[in-house]
């Protein structure tokens, strides 16, 4: 959500937007954010199957490194799933923390404590090997109840992100540490746009 207002100004320049998430708690919290406006249009899906034609979009944004939580083919059939809403020329653009910048912080562990009083604490551990990030999240309310929550991130290298989008069908591929467009670098997130 952090990109949210840059989403609100889109909408307010004339761009058709179109959100989509999984989530009924994102969604309605999108909606309270959108207040009056018409758009951003919303739309509960799972990004495995959009619930849109083919060719429908003239661009696809996946922020905030929502992709690498399936294993590869799972990632490379949602890459091909965002290249078949798009039109002919059409951009996808995304976001990513890669390998080599995982790497370097391996394992971070970190309390935050939330505005409600509870504490969240959050885990990280670098599995070389398996190419793997498990994410350990702990959530403590105020009254002392606990919740635990696992998941596991898959890493790709630049190099393997690339191979990723062109099995999944687009033949123009650029990579970059910022928004800005600057070279990818180790201790930057990667962002991908392809065409």
């Amino acid at each position: 959500m952090r990109i949210w207002p840059a989403r609100l100004r889109a909408a307010a320049e004339g761009y058709r937007i179109t959100g989509v998430d999984r989530s009924l708690a994102q969604l309605e919290e999108a909606e309270r954010r959108r207040g009056t406006q018409a758009s951003p249009r919303l739309v509960q899906a799972d990004y495995r199957e959009l619930p849109f034609a083919d060719a429908s979009f003239d661009a696809a944004f996946c922020l905030g490194g929502w992709l690498g939580y399936l294993p590869r083919a799972g990632d490379v059939s949602v890459l091909a799933e965002f290249r078949r809403v798009l039109r002919p020329g059409g951009a996808l653009v995304f976001e990513r923390t890669h390998r080599d910048s995982v790497a370097r912080s391996s394992h971070d562990r970190s309390w935050t404590r939330l505005p409600d009083g509870a504490l969240l604490l959050r885990e990280r551990t670098f599995d070389l090997v398996a190419g793997t990030v498990e994410n350990h999240q702990l959530h403590i309310t105020a009254e002392g109840e606990r919740n635990s929550r696992r998941y596991v991130g898959h890493m790709h290298t630049a190099t393997e992100w690339v191979a990723m989008v062109r099995e999944a069908s687009f033949t123009q591929v650029e990579c970059f540490g910022d928004w800005e467009q600057s070279p990818p670098a180790l201790d930057a997130h990667l962002v991908v746009r392809a065409r």
